[in-house]
């Protein structure tokens, strides 16, 4: 007859899986005591080896490092070239091997034909390892570096003292033994020893870990006629907590139930306390989490649906905002005409006219590309771009008392794309770091290219965005301005997505901002 509840399950469970099995562990434990210690014994020597190894490995690299810093310098390489040292290179190269510490005791240079060109001062080199690395110069190998390492700056050699009774710690190269923890010699094929040969990735070494079986066993022959006695008394504790627990989970696991039938009738703001760490506490952590991100995966959506149904408003009112410019720019330019070149208005005129021009340029070219649609792209100069930019942006940064710092004189960078997207794109991030800035707050634009594309980046020294806002999964932040429609950042990634870039917000809340924008370069 099948349990009808939850709990008379789990009961059943314990029973099955644990008290039988228990009393079956009994009797395997009375026959196998040895075999079991060995084991144990065995995978402790591992995992020792296995930290030591480890060990020796991160010790490896930096002694490493120092033996490419002694091969790979203009001294050696002027040496082994023919040419005489200096008066301080022999001083230089000391201080070299020194830097890393006393890893490496002596090292000399050998030329290609192995004749010995200079060698440090001679010192006792018990327990050293002795490496040998090229010296190159201009991809060529001029001669050889040959150091001696101390062995206890590799591998730390009292690591297997303390392991278990007896242990032994055994190092050697392919020379021999360089150092022995005992003066014993271990038989390896012999069952009264574990033994434990393991080997570092990139260190010249082979380490060798042993202990007598008999000290590390006689403790669980003692114990397991012990153990057979606990055991019928932890069978019977396991029944009673497997009744206790049993209640518990199920009761959880019912709060779980019930929160799951709200969730899924609506109710989004539904939670289950979750306490303990157990896999029933993690099970309603998990739940919680998902209702979560639920609620932000339905906020996100809300907030696109509306960023869409602004931009196709905005997008249907491009037509008319296009004829009022046009009106504009036919009014001013016809005003111009009437106005001598040396009037004081024909240049606020110009200036007026410009900016019309670029509107009426912005608002047919960033719209289509901010709204994924492909405009027609052409090689532009990234610098111009951003010297319009810099230039529109300025007065923005003087009506708040900031500092805009003018773009550093800088080679010229193609870009395949739409100048006046490009422009709007960086126009919108300038415009948000001014309005970031207090008084006496800076900006500045800075531009590099490397392996086929150009990052820019726009610095200031704002307010920064606190840690909360910054989104995990790629969202950007919403705008915090009075007045802000939330834009600007969506509409400068969508233009750099639409030229094969993507746009990063780095920001420290009370230190400031940075916005990344990589473009791939046009060769």
């Amino acid at each position: 007859m099948r349990p009808r509840t939850l709990r008379a399950r789990f009961i059943l469970i314990v029973v099955l899986g644990a008290v039988l099995p228990l009393a079956l562990v009994g009797v395997w434990m009375s026959r196998s005591t040895e075999r079991a210690g060995r084991a144990l014994l065995q995978s402790q020597l591992e995992s020792a080896a296995g930290a030591i190894v480890a060990r020796a490995d991160r010790q490896w690299n930096l002694r490493a490092g120092e033996i490419q810093l002694l091969a790979n310098n203009t001294v050696a390489q002027r040496l082994l070239g023919g040419a005489a040292l200096a008066r301080d290179d022999s001083a230089y190269l000391q201080e070299l091997a020194q830097a890393g510490g006393s890893g490496i005791v002596s090292f000399s240079y050998v030329t290609g034909a192995g004749t010995a060109a200079w060698s440090s001062p001679a010192v006792a080199r018990a327990h050293t390892l002795r490496v040998e690395a090229p010296v190159q110069k201009d991809g060529r190998a001029v001669g050889t570096l040959v150091a001696h390492v101390r062995l206890g700056s590799v591998v730390s050699i009292d690591s297997g003292q303390t392991l278990a009774p007896g242990v032994t710690l055994s190092i050697d190269d392919a020379q021999g033994v360089l150092w022995s923890s005992s003066q014993e010699l271990v038989d390896s094929s012999s069952s009264d020893w574990a033994v434990v040969r393991a080997a570092p990735r990139a260190a010249p070494l082979r380490l060798t870990l042993a202990a007598p079986v008999a000290p590390f066993v006689k403790p669980f022959e003692r114990a397991a006629g012990a153990g057979l006695l606990m055991l019928m008394a932890v069978a019977l504790v396991a029944l009673v907590l497997s009744a206790v627990l049993a209640t518990r989970v199920t009761r959880s696991l019912g709060r779980l139930s019930d929160a799951a039938g709200a969730v899924a009738a609506g109710d989004l703001e539904r939670s289950v306390s979750a306490t303990g760490d157990d896999e029933v506490a993690r099970l309603a952590g998990s739940f919680n989490v998902m209702t979560e991100s639920l609620r932000s995966t339905v906020a996100e959506l809300s907030r696109q649906r509306a960023m869409a149904a602004v931009g196709e408003f905005a997008a249907s009112m491009a037509h008319d905002v296009r004829n009022s410019l046009t009106a504009i720019r036919v009014d001013l330019q016809h005003a111009l005409r009437h106005l001598p070149k040396e009037d004081p208005g024909a240049k606020l005129g110009a200036r007026a006219l410009d900016s019309v021009r670029r509107l009426d340029a912005t608002v047919t070219a960033a719209l289509g590309v901010a709204r994924g649609g492909r405009n027609g792209k052409r090689t532009v100069q990234l610098g111009d771009v951003l010297e319009r930019a810099v230039a529109a942006a300025e007065p923005s940064f003087i009506e708040r008392g900031a500092l805009l710092e003018p773009i550093a004189p800088h080679a010229p960078v193609p870009i395949a794309g739409d100048a006046a997207a490009l422009e709007q794109l960086f126009l919108n991030l300038l415009l948000n770091a001014a309005q970031a800035l207090e008084p006496g707050g800076r900006a500045r634009v800075e531009m590099e290219t490397a392996a086929g594309s150009v990052t820019v980046r726009v610095v200031d020294t704002g307010h920064g965005i606190p840690a909360e806002e910054l989104s995990t999964s790629g969202r950007l932040p919403s705008s915090t301005k009075p007045g802000g429609t939330g834009l600007g950042l969506p509409i400068a990634r969508r233009i750099a997505v639409a030229h094969g870039g993507d746009l990063e917000i780095l920001s420290r809340y009370e230190v400031g901002t940075t916005v990344v924008v990589k473009l791939p370069y046009s060769v």
